[in-house]
């Protein structure tokens, strides 16, 4: 078995038990737009409880693209990627007539 190399860190925030790992600002806005894709095919085949599911996923995501926008907007560094994610924002429109 390989073992792949990976650019992301582990942390450990303080007065958290458990580690986390520190993932690209990139491969954040590459994860969400996998989740809108997601988003847009349940809702085409009507799949619905995967739909909600997948919204889920995309609506967490966004959470923290926001905070990592304001956060590195606040501290003067540019996006590592080229559409901020107030132009891709998800919404429950599951019930619209037209998929995306």
């Amino acid at each position: 078995m390989a073992i792949e190399v990976v650019s992301n860190g582990i942390v450990q925030i303080e007065g958290r038990r458990f580690p986390g790992i520190v993932i690209q600002g990139d491969t954040l806005s590459n994860l969400f737009e996998g989740a809108r894709f997601l988003l847009a095919q349940f809702k085409r085949t009507r799949d619905e409880e995967r739909y909600y599911e997948a919204l889920m996923l995309a609506e967490n995501l966004q959470g923290y693209l926001v905070h990592y926008e304001m956060t590195l907007a606040q501290h003067g560094f540019e996006l590592p990627y080229t559409v901020s994610i107030q132009k891709r924002l998800v919404s429950d429109d599951f019930g619209a007539e037209k998929a995306d």
